[in-house]
């Protein structure tokens, strides 16, 4: 509703769409304070308003929300003004929010069921994690005990390889779990998240050094490029995080990866800290990239050299990025390789003190370094 005022707010003008908003036909109006078609709880917004419109050298515009008036039959609406000057006093108008309230209503309720259903199916995951673990541990040890021969020789090697075979399915179904868990975690933001004066280049130099023996006998070159730019610089990092991001990553790109190289690098761009895995393995399709990421989606069901995966890896990385207020993406064609790169916040150590939080922005981590 659109409606003209004088310089003591009172109705000049007001289009027909005045009986539907404040309970009043237009032509009752004219000559009616403005501060009549708002609820007395809403006054002090609309006195706010006035003044900031009014003042010498004031606002153009200015916007708010509240309710109006109940009058007999008319029942008081959610709406916004937004008032705006003229040449001898100032111009309203009125629009009803109501349905735009319901909408945002109806998407919070929605967000907090799916919060609450995320919240349900961890616990879930949890107690079946628990009722699995202490079992599979024991299946573990004991498959341990007899490829060992603890207790005297087996008859037959193939009880040997058996043995060997249960002990590593035990182990891969362990590590699921775990990364099962660490998801479910990381997507109801409840990863906690341990920032900590921390070396980049190290925490890479880390993760080459666990994998080299793997890339070694696949046949693979594994080398770390520091960039011209070494950082040099300690930054605020959960390395815990940061390793388990870059480990995954590294165990994809030999998994999918039959000949060449894999190549690390990290430097800094602008505020961001970016790390980076290359690899020259089979690549994606544009269809499988856009896919990729999802929960126990895989562009292929093995690897180069006979190795499944579960689906897991990529989609707990991106959810750990995010909860380090970074993210993860991919880059990759057919034939040629991918490349995933992770950027994260850069924090210098040497901050007196550094803000962190996770992807919801609630869990927020105050640190302090000691100047060098």
């Amino acid at each position: 509703m659109l409606a003209a005022h004088g310089p003591d707010g009172r109705f000049l003008v007001a289009s027909e769409g005045a009986a539907a908003m404040f309970g009043l036909p237009a032509e009752k109006l004219i000559g009616a304070p403005i501060m009549d078609v708002v609820a007395t709880g809403d006054q002090e917004k609309l006195l706010s308003a006035l003044g900031q419109v009014a003042a010498p050298g004031g606002r153009d515009q200015v916007s708010f929300d509240c309710r109006t008036r109940a009058r007999p039959g008319h029942v008081g609406q959610m709406v916004e003004i937004s008032l705006s000057r003229t040449g001898s006093g100032f111009r309203s108008v009125t629009r009803n929010i109501e349905h735009r309230l319901e909408r945002e209503t109806v998407a919070k309720t929605r967000a907090e069921q799916e919060i609450q259903a995320t919240m349900r199916r961890r616990d879930q995951l949890a107690n079946v994690s628990h009722e699995i673990r202490t079992p599979l541990n024991a299946v573990i040890g004991f498959a341990d005990a007899i490829y060992g021969e603890q207790f005297g020789p087996l008859s037959n090697d193939r009880y040997r390889d058996y043995a060997r075979i249960i002990h590593d399915s035990g182990q891969h179904l362990l590590s699921l779990l775990s990364d099962i868990l660490d998801l479910s975690k990381a997507e109801a933001n409840e990863t906690p998240l341990q920032l900590e004066p921390e070396d980049p280049a190290e925490l890479i130099r880390f993760c080459v050094d666990i994998m080299q023996l793997r890339a070694s006998e696949a046949g693979l070159t594994l080398r770390f490029d520091g960039g011209s730019d070494q950082l040099g610089d300690r930054v605020f990092l959960d390395a815990k995080i940061v390793r388990q991001i870059i480990l995954n990553l590294l165990s994809n790109a030999l998994k999918f990866t039959e000949k060449g190289e894999i190549t690390l690098a990290s430097k800094r761009e602008g505020e961001s800290l970016v790390m980076t895995v290359s690899d020259t393995g089979v690549g994606m399709s544009p269809d499988d990239l856009s896919r990729v990421g999802r929960r126990f989606h895989q562009a292929r069901s093995e690897g180069v050299r006979g190795a499944r995966g579960t689906g897991i890896g990529l989609s707990l990385s991106k959810a750990l990025a995010r909860v380090h207020g970074g993210e993860l993406t991919l880059m990759s064609r057919l034939g040629e390789g991918t490349t995933a790169t992770l950027r994260l916040p850069y924090r210098p150590a040497q901050e007196d003190k550094v803000s962190a939080t996770g992807s919801s922005g609630d869990n927020v981590v105050a640190l302090t370094a000691h100047r060098p």
